[in-house]
């Protein structure tokens, strides 16, 4: 099979091509110029081990997100608006009154221009002022790589006005193997470790103690049926374990969504976790404040290790 080929063509007539990585360690991965989705991801045995369709068709109306970049911003911004230096932005609410991973026209839904490097794939994409509301002239560079057993994914971005950007991706992960999404099977006998000692939990924003409450995945716990669509604050990594496959994602960036897909099409088919900043940081702390001048440099890496 041909290392880029096309994999489809949007109802704009536009063509979406993916592109295949491959390790001397025998893993693969399939990404797609459209939102650098991670259709999937092989191991050296050949099961994939995350949810993605097997045809463009179901990505055009996929409102979960399944393995894109998301951007501007990760997660929620309340009432879909934001002020920085004294001026206010006005987003597309998308969630109530909300915005969700930066509305219905993200990163997740434009053709990146892509590139071979040595070791993976370089994407890139300008997003122009005043896109749906979000400030700024926004030039994107993503570096894939695939190394070992090590997918990594590396994101810098500059802008021409102060605006939020709190990039992520968004691949939804099952250990179990995935051969279509129809027949995953459900992620409760995975273990799951989260090295996170606090919590958000939307809307709210205050910190909350995970000590002696469901929420505390210190130590590596079956998931069970736990529910899971929390920010952790701070988190050193976290770890999935299924079967014979340990899965550790660490990033630069401080938090971590997990979500355990619990409103899928078919639920708890796989459990997302996403490093960013945390949900309406540009409204609190503005971590996630990029001025013109300076650059967004972040990584997130993706480590399998096979019993």
């Amino acid at each position: 099979m041909a290392l880029d080929r096309n994999f489809g063509r949007r109802v704009d007539g536009q063509i979406v091509t993916a592109h295949e990585i491959r390790s001397e360690a025998g893993f693969k991965t399939v990404i797609l110029n459209q939102g650098a989705i991670l259709q999937a991801l092989y191991l050296p045995d050949g099961r994939n081990v995350t949810l993605g369709f097997e045809n463009w068709e179901a990505y055009e109306t996929d409102p979960f997100y399944h393995g894109c970049l998301i951007g501007p911003n990760a997660n929620r911004i309340d009432a879909a608006r934001f002020e920085i230096d004294g001026a206010i932005s006005q987003l597309t609410a998308n969630e109530g009154a909300h915005n969700l991973h930066s509305g219905p026209n993200g990163f997740d839904r434009q053709l990146w221009d892509v590139k071979r490097t040595e070791n993976g794939l370089e994407l890139k994409h300008m997003s122009p002022d005043g896109h749906d509301g979000f400030p700024g002239d926004v030039h994107v560079r993503l570096h894939i790589s695939l190394a070992s057993n090590k997918l990594r994914l590396d994101m810098s971005a500059t802008t021409s006005k102060p605006t939020p950007l709190n990039l992520t991706w968004h691949p939804y992960w099952n250990l179990n193997g995935v051969d279509t999404i129809r027949t995953a099977s459900r992620i409760d006998g995975h273990d799951l470790q989260i090295a996170s000692s606090q919590r958000t939990t939307w809307p709210s924003s205050d910190p909350i103690s995970v000590k002696d409450t469901r929420f505390n995945f210190k130590s590596s716990l079956p998931l069970g049926n736990i529910r899971l669509d929390e920010n952790y604050l701070d988190v050193d990594h976290a770890e999935l374990i299924a079967n014979d496959i340990r899965l550790t994602v660490t990033s630069s960036l401080p938090d971590m969504q997990i979500y355990t897909g619990d409103y899928l099409m078919h639920p708890r088919a796989a459990i997302a976790i996403e490093p960013q900043f945390r949900p309406n940081d540009i409204n609190m702390s503005q971590r996630s404040l990029l001025r013109p001048g300076e650059i967004y440099k972040h990584w997130i890496e993706y480590k399998f290790e096979l019993d």
